[in-house]
């Protein structure tokens, strides 16, 4: 969708000129008119133009003025100065402003039609792969330390797909790290913030202790990362440039880290006042199974040792003091169990946005899961926590969407409401399942139907003013949206162009005016919408092949 503003103090120069550009076909366009430059400057301080068709002589502001305008606000906007055979000083002056292109006021229509579409294609043109890529580049690499933060939380969070935990993906992020080889954890906290502490402080508190650990992780090779709240996590391999990491690089690595430890708490602590926690990883682990070993880590933060600040504690520790790794220890099923309740809340997300195969991908995974607790009966009480999460995230879901009493007409909601229990998971799970399928299925339901009352509603105002401004602005404002998403969603909705349909309605209206009243040629224009007679006359020859006088004249007895 272009935005074309016609500027003339001529209002029948400008009046011919919109009518020329409705009736171009080609290109979606939205036509602005101005009958002087003040007027024009409201209109381009409102709305973004993308080309200005302009008179150079006007009085007050010239069309020169108005063009040292346009430029300091769109800078991108072609102008074409509308001339007379005189102007060729003003037309020099003009080229060396910027200007696009000039037209004669006497040129035909086509010379006309000519110019914009050579503007239209010089604004196409600017718009190349190259140069967007280019200041893509530009803002990834100042955008890139949150990139990479934000990648890191969410492989953290089990929320990134293994497809995208990638060397490719390492490097478009530019890692130090490398993919190919494991990776050590140390997540750790911030006991506690100072009273008063402000967010801002909290940042640099955070980035005094980064700097703090980068100077003893000088060794290594390493990401720090910090978090929103107190949290923060060290990704740490061995400084290797020649290869595979062997096994004595790892446990070499890994002993240095375990005893550089206390030295960075104790530097913090001392220089910032402030005591922090940490729990450090055992072994590298691959970096598919970070999100299971950043919750054993976190569960050891958790569960501490002694004190409850300033604590250091590794895997081994952990284990041992909650009874070992295996069957009766925190076994990995159940930091599968603790990541899979974080991803619940995505399928909230998923029933939101109406996404039907990512929820049915990762709704898979947790009743997998819940299976495999099922298993062993000392993971049972996981099973009763996913099925209060699914309960939590289906019922806020719903309570948004002001959904309760509609699926109560159709499905059991006693389950979700606390009035009943499920005997069994798969109970559950037959549950879940079919309330799933109800609400995409109410969801695209009322998906449609609420377009189908925007498009009435667009409708029915265009048949009761066909007399008035009909432009794409007013019909978006009546209801509430955007009018370049509104334009796309009447063509895919209705499979023709709004500025189609208002044309055939007002032709239509001419028609029964032509033959049911005595109305002049020119005021069956005017009721219907058509500025000018001429105007009128040459749409309606070229949609009926017949003038409104031959149509008349056919079609009353």
């Amino acid at each position: 969708m272009y935005h074309i503003l016609i500027v003339d103090d001529e209002p029948r120069i400008v009046n011919m000129l919109y009518e020329q550009l409705l009736d171009w076909r080609l290109v979606e366009l939205e036509v602005y008119r101005a009958y002087s430059a003040p007027e024009a400057l409201s209109i381009i301080e409102s709305t973004k133009i993308h080309i200005v068709l302009t008179d150079i002589h006007m009085p007050g502001i010239t069309g020169l003025e108005l063009q040292a305008k346009i430029n300091k606000l769109w800078p991108r906007c072609k102008v074409i100065f509308l001339t007379g055979y005189n102007d060729f000083d003003y037309i020099q002056q003009a080229m060396r402003n910027g200007a696009f292109d000039f037209i004669l006021k006497i040129e035909e229509d086509d010379a006309i039609i000519a110019a914009v579409n050579k503007a239209l294609t010089s604004l196409q043109n600017e718009m190349v792969l190259e140069q967007y890529m280019y200041r893509a580049e530009q803002q990834l690499q100042a955008a890139r330390p949150m990139l990479q933060k934000e990648y890191l939380w969410s492989l953290l969070q089990g929320e990134m797909p293994r497809s995208q935990v990638t060397s490719e993906r390492f490097q478009e992020l530019y890692f130090p790290l490398t993919r190919h080889a494991k990776v050590m954890l140390v997540a750790g906290r911030i006991d506690q913030w100072p009273d008063g502490t402000r967010p801002t402080d909290k940042s640099l508190l955070h980035y005094a202790l980064e700097n703090i650990a980068v100077e003893y992780l000088d060794s290594t090779k390493h990401m720090i990362c910090s978090f929103p709240t107190s949290n923060f996590v060290w990704f740490i391999q061995p400084k290797n440039n020649k290869g595979e990491i062997g096994e004595a690089e790892w446990r070499a690595c890994v002993t240095f880290v375990q005893g550089t430890m206390s030295d960075i708490q104790s530097t913090y602590e001392k220089l910032m006042k402030l005591p922090i926690s940490l729990s450090v990883s055992s072994a590298a682990v691959d970096w598919l199974d970070v999100p299971v070993q950043y919750v054993k880590l976190q569960q050891s933060l958790w569960m501490g040792l002694g004190p409850g600040d300033g604590i250091i504690v590794s895997e081994q520790d952990s284990q041992s003091l909650h009874g070992g790794g295996g069957a009766h220890g925190m076994g990995r099923i159940k930091q599968e169990v603790v990541l899979h309740l974080r991803k619940v809340k995505q399928l909230q997300t998923c029933l939101e946005s109406g996404d039907k195969e990512p929820f049915a991908e990762l709704y898979k995974e947790i009743t997998e899961l819940a299976h495999s607790c099922l298993a062993n009966s000392d993971y049972h009480p996981y099973v009763i926590e996913l099925q209060h999460a699914l309960i939590a995230a289906y019922l806020s879901h719903i309570n948004q969407s002001e959904l309760m009493q509609t699926l109560s007409e159709r499905m059991n909601m006693e389950p979700l409401l606390g009035k009943r229990c499920f005997q069994s998971w798969e109970e559950a799970e037959t549950y879940f399942t079919k309330l799933a399928d109800l609400l995409f299925s109410v969801k695209g339901h009322e998906q449609r139907n609420r377009t189908g009352r925007i498009l009435t509603s667009v409708n029915q105002y265009i048949e009761q003013h066909l007399a008035d401004n009909l432009s794409l602005d007013v019909l978006a404002d009546l209801v509430a949206l955007h009018p370049a998403y509104l334009s796309r969603l009447y063509k895919q909705s209705m499979g023709m162009r709004l500025s189609d349909y208002i044309k055939t309605v007002r032709l239509n209206k001419a028609k029964e005016l032509l033959v049911h009243t005595h109305l002049k040629i020119h005021e069956v224009a005017v009721q219907v919408g058509f500025e000018t007679s001429y105007y009128f006359s040459k749409v309606f020859k070229k949609e009926m092949l017949l003038t409104p006088q031959e149509y008349r004249e056919r079609h009353v007895n």
